[in-house]
């Protein structure tokens, strides 16, 4: 994944790659920092500190991932944390430290920026692969979104108290990740799961809505519309599933897209348009909110597992962040886009790499 520094500049947290990844929109240059750190898997997704640095979740990895985008420095703190696929995604909490969202991992991560330490709270939470993905509620709290647990995950920064709501069926990879609307709740994104996970904070009700839905990691990702929907963002479905807070109804917009492991992570443009990042798929899906429209562009970007997930620039353009690929992909939003364009080391190309499989805001 990646992240927006203060600088301007987007950062790329280093999972198999043994240095971050900085991109400068300005200049359109891209270059490493730090390392090297070996190993695979080792953080997979970053969050922002009120001291403006990037804070990396330890998936592998046995210590937390610093970096200062004032300075160019990297580092790594705390631990060591042993295991693998410990925490899966990370939010800033209100208190200001940030909270590492536990898959496998025994008990909720803490990392407190303002004297560098990191912890445990909670637990223990038994079980693997148990939430993947956290969302702040307006209520302040932050919730865990179920991979395989059989309920959402509370955790309260301002007492540190970490609980579990609701009581959901049993199965594996049921939602990955989730978003919050504007009606306050949280929609969980089905991924084996065949319906809408729904948490109201408020009240600390859980549900389940709309489906059933058939098939296997369906939807990964997924973006609030200018309209105030929820668009999920289609990896082996064939089309976007559209999800409306204050009616709770769901529908398939759009064409059939076949294929597998298509999109994962989408961005709102400037343009008030939403792209999804090509991981399989030659070209870039575009969802437009305000007439369901859904179409793709660009392309044919060659490849598997190309980009996973992008970032908003302080250009404007959409930066997809390199999994196999060779090369960052560039997206520009508006009404004339055509092919998206890459930079990179090999700018202009798209790497062709050898099939493997992947495993698959503030408060």
């Amino acid at each position: 994944g990646g992240v927006a520094g203060s600088d301007g500049a987007i950062y790329g947290i280093p999972s198999h790659a043994r240095s971050v990844l900085r991109i400068a929109p300005s200049t359109g240059e891209v270059s490493r920092l730090g390392g090297p750190f070996p190993g695979r898997f080792k953080w997979l997704r970053g969050v922002v500190a009120d001291d403006g640095a990037i804070y990396g979740i330890p998936a592998h990895a046995e210590s937390v991932l610093k970096i200062v985008p004032e300075t160019g420095e990297v580092m790594t703190f705390g631990g060591p944390f042993p295991g693998q696929w410990k925490w899966h995604g990370g939010v800033l909490g209100e208190d200001g430290n940030i909270y590492g969202i536990p898959a496998n991992a025994q008990a909720v991560l803490k990392i407190m920026p303002s004297t560098m330490e990191a912890t445990t709270i909670g637990g223990p939470l038994p079980g693997g692969s148990k939430w993947y993905g956290g969302i702040c509620g307006l209520d302040g709290a932050i919730y865990g979104v179920p991979y395989t647990a059989d309920a959402v995950l509370r955790i309260e920064p301002r007492t540190g108290e970490v609980s579990t709501l609701g009581r959901l069926p049993p199965g594996e990879w049921k939602w990955h990740g989730g978003a919050r609307a504007a009606d306050g709740c949280i929609y969980g994104i089905p991924a084996h799961g065949d319906s809408v996970l729904k948490i109201v904070p408020h009240t600390g009700e859980v549900e389940t809505i709309g489906g059933p839905f058939e098939g296997k990691y369906k939807w990964l990702g997924a973006v609030v519309g200018g309209d105030g929907a929820v668009y999920c963002i289609p990896c082996d479905h064939d089309r976007v599933l559209r999800i409306a807070p204050f009616t709770g109804e769901t529908s398939l917009i759009g064409p059939r897209l076949v294929g597998h492991n298509k999109w994962q992570g989408g961005v709102l443009g400037s343009d008030g348009a939403i792209y999804g990042i090509p991981l399989g798929a030659k070209s870039v899906l575009k969802i437009m909110p305000e007439t369901r429209e859904v179409t793709t562009v660009g392309g044919p970007l060659r490849g598997n597992h190309k980009w996973q997930g992008g970032v908003l620039g302080s250009d404007g353009a959409i930066y997809g962040i390199p999994l196999r690929a060779k090369s960052v992909l560039k997206i520009i939003p508006g009404e004339e886009i055509s092919v998206p364009w890459v930079a990179g080391n090999h700018a202009g190309s798209v790497n062709t790499a050898p099939e493997e499989p992947v495993p698959a805001g503030r408060c």
